[in-house]
This record gives C-alpha cells, sequence and structure tokens, in this order.
C-alpha cells in the first residue's frame, strides 16, 4: 500500500493541495529543472568546440560526452538508495553543487584523460539532480494534469535544449570561454538558492520496501527505448550543430537554436492539453515526424534558408516529444514507483545520447564530414516512428490513451 503522506513533510505542503497543479512547490520545481538544464544545454555546442580547438579529434570528442553517459547512469542507479540515506533536498543540491564544480574545471582540461575525468564527475553530480527533481515533482503533478504537468515541468529540459546553445554561443563569441564557464557556473548556484523554496520534502514508498539500484525499469521498458532513441537524434543537433554549420560554412548556427526555442514555445501552447484530451499518439507520432524530416532536410545540407526551416521544425518536433514520453511512463506506472521510473527514462536519454555521441563522432571522422550525422538522424527518427506505429497502434492500441494506474 502507498504510504501518500510520506511524500511531502512540513508545513509547506499538505496532500490537499495536490489536486492543485500551480502551487508554490510545482512552480519552484519548474524554475529549478530549468536552471539545471539551461547549465547542462548552454555548455554542450560549446565544448565539442573547445575540446576540438584543444586539440581532440571527433572521435576523441565522442568519448568525452560518453563518460558523461556513464557515471550519470551509475548515479541514477543509486539515486533511490542515497535519498532514503541521506535525504533528496540536500542531494539534489549536492548535484547542482558537483556540476558547478566541474564547469569551472573544464578551463584547466589540457589532455583528453582530463577531460574525461572532468566530464566525469559533472555526469555524477547531473544524474543525482535531474532523478531527484523530476522524480519529486512527478509526485506533486494531479493525475488528470499528468500530460499538461510534465509539459510545463519539461519546459526546463526542452526550451534550453535550444536557447542553452544559443546563450552559450553568444557568450563564448563575445567574451570567450572562461566567461563562459563562469557563467554557466553560475546558474547552477541559482539553482542550489532557488531550492531553499521547497518545504521539506521525500520520496513515496512502498511500506517495507527497501531502495534497490535501478538501470532500467521493466514496466516502462518501452518508453525507455523511445527515450534512448530520442537521445540519439538530440546528440546529432546539440553536439555536432555548430561543427556542421563551421564545416558548410553557415554562421547561422545560434539562429538554429533560437528559431527551434520559438518552435517549442509554440507547440507547449497546445501539445500537453492535447496529450491528457487525446493521448500520447496524437502527440508522438507528429512530433518524430517533425522530427524526421528535419534531421532529413539538414542530411540534404540544402543551405541556409533551409537550415532555419529545419530549426523550426526541430523546436515543434522535440518541445512535444520529450514530456509526452515522460508523461506516457508515469501516466503507466504506480505513484510509489516515480523515482526508478525516472531513473530508467534518464538512463535511456543518456545512453542514447551518450552512444549516440560517440556512435556519430566516428561516423564524421570516417565519413570525413558531419553530414553524415545527420543522415544516421534521421535514420534514428524514422525507426522511432515505425516502430512507435507498430507497437501502440497495432500490437498495444489499448494503451493508446495511457491510462492512469496510480492510485493516490
Amino acid at each position: 500500500m502507498i504510504d501518500k503522506d510520506s511524500l511531502l513533510e512540513g508545513d509547506g505542503v499538505t496532500p490537499e493541495r495536490i489536486s492543485k497543479l500551480w502551487t508554490l512547490p510545482f512552480l519552484t520545481f519548474v524554475v529549478l529543472n530549468l536552471f539545471l538544464f539551461m547549465g547542462f544545454d548552454t555548455l554542450l555546442p560549446i565544448l565539442s568546440l573547445y575540446l576540438e580547438n584543444n586539440g581532440s579529434s571527433e572521435a576523441e570528442i565522442g568519448r568525452i560526452f560518453s563518460c558523461f553517459t556513464v557515471s550519470a547512469i551509475m548515479m541514477r542507479m543509486l539515486s533511490v538508495s542515497l535519498a532514503a540515506r541521506f535525504g533528496v533536498l540536500g542531494l539534489i543540491r549536492l548535484g547542482l553543487l558537483v556540476c558547478g564544480g566541474a564547469v569551472i574545471a573544464y578551463w584547466w582540461v589540457d589532455t583528453t584523460p582530463s577531460a574525461m575525468i572532468i566530464r566525469f564527475l559533472h555526469g555524477l553530480g547531473f544524474g543525482l539532480a535531474s532523478t531527484l527533481v523530476t522524480a519529486l515533482a512527478s509526485q506533486i503533478i494531479p493525475p488528470a494534469r499528468l500530460g499538461e504537468g510534465m509539459n510545463y515541468l519539461g519546459l526546463g529540459t526542452t526550451v534550453t535544449l535550444a536557447a542553452g546553445p544559443f546563450f552559450g554561443l553568444w557568450l563564448k563569441d563575445n567574451f570567450g570561454y572562461l566567461v563562459m564557464f563562469l557563467v554557466v557556473a553560475g546558474v547552477y548556484l541559482l539553482g542550489i538558492v532557488w531550492s531553499f523554496n521547497l518545504p521539506t520534502m521525500k520520496l513515496s514508498r512502498i511500506t517495507g520496501l527497501r531502495p534497490r539500484p535501478v538501470f532500467l525499469s521493466r514496466l516502462v521498458l518501452v518508453p525507455s527505448l523511445l527515450m534512448f532513441l530520442t537521445g540519439i537524434a538530440v546528440s546529432s543537433t546539440v553536439i555536432y550543430m555548430a561543427l556542421y554549420c563551421q564545416e558548410k560554412g553557415l554562421p547561422y548556427a545560434a539562429h538554429f537554436f533560437v528559431l527551434s526555442t520559438g518552435g517549442i514555445f509554440i507547440s507547449r501552447l497546445f501539445s500537453g492539453r492535447l496529450y491528457d484530451r487525446l493521448g500520447h499518439c496524437f502527440v508522438i507520432a507528429p512530433a518524430v515526424t517533425l522530427m524526421f524530416l528535419a534531421t532529413l532536410i539538414l542530411a540534404l545540407g540544402l543551405g541556409r534558408n533551409a537550415l532555419f526551416i529545419t530549426s523550426i521544425l526541430w523546436g515543434l518536433g522535440i518541445g512535444a516529444l520529450f514530456p509526452s514520453i515522460q508523461a506516457l511512463a508515469f501516466a503507466i506506472t504506480p505513484l510509489n514507483q516515480r523515482t526508478e521510473v525516472t531513473a530508467s527514462i534518464f538512463n535511456s536519454l543518456d545512453l542514447g545520447f551518450g552512444s549516440g555521441s560517440f556512435v556519430l563522432g566516428l561516423l564524421a571522422e570516417r565519413a570525413g564530414t558531419y553530414q553524415i550525422v545527420y543522415w544516421a538522424a534521421a535514420g534514428d527518427t524514422l525507426v522511432f516512428l515505425t516502430f512507435y506505429l507498430v507497437y501502440y497502434l497495432r500490437l498495444h492500441p489499448s494503451v493508446q490513451k495511457g491510462k492512469l494506474v496510480q492510485e493516490y
């Protein structure tokens, strides 16, 4: 039986207030998630340029980014046990602190091994903080508004996926790498300060159940696979867009991220409510189709105007896709297992992102062009769309609307 009262402690939140979506704790989680992912996404394309300028090859850049995946997955497997022993909010702040320290340490990177070590530490902090923030936030979202709630929470993930790289490129171009690293570390620090708006909280649990390490939850294997494929596609734009534009002589990498941010905001206006009213099929399938078209256009290398069109299509797709997969996973699992489901979803995303960055880097090095990256990404999104349609429309149409199974 779920111990509902173990979700929150203190006077700041009561079970009655869980029926409302826009409570102070939920708003705090939305902004905290924004800080967490802003620090992460601002760094990604600039770090690849920074490493290349320091002499790292395409394959070495892929290995460095893969270290983050390994450590983030390791930490997510341990997050439930650590939260039960040390408390959730303190671990979130510790994770943010480790992220900030790692970002500053990048300035002293001078070899591939040193970059791999720092990237590994960064993954530990990010894996810990991101898992616990999402798991706690999902527990205070009303069941009937799960798609909408995860949509708003996901603003911290998908908006920064576009705005972060633009902000990072702007900082690097105008102030240099050191200032950029310091600003990103400051974003993590702001997250720590902001977290003090939260009341004392802890994870929901089943009485007598001992926490265990989780890599992939069997409850959400299919959503996890979908998130894995999403991670591969995301790595193609976030890591390699700046390098691709540089190769093509197109000084528009920042424009890509700005326009895709606009696409994300547009998709946010309706995708969450559409999910709650009609089901995930009416959101996920169109979103992946847009991402397939975007990566296909990039692979064709059609020039400036095509790049601008691609950025809007990409933003519309990724803005709707990521929170919809999360909402699908949470909707089909019990409340008390949200933390391990969160770990599974993020592990899958990181595994896709890390393996994508590694394999796509090897492909680019072998082919001698970053254009191959987007042919591979187009193939990845096509596999996603085909599998998704076959599984949910032909094999398991009964879960098309992602009916809730948890009891509050």
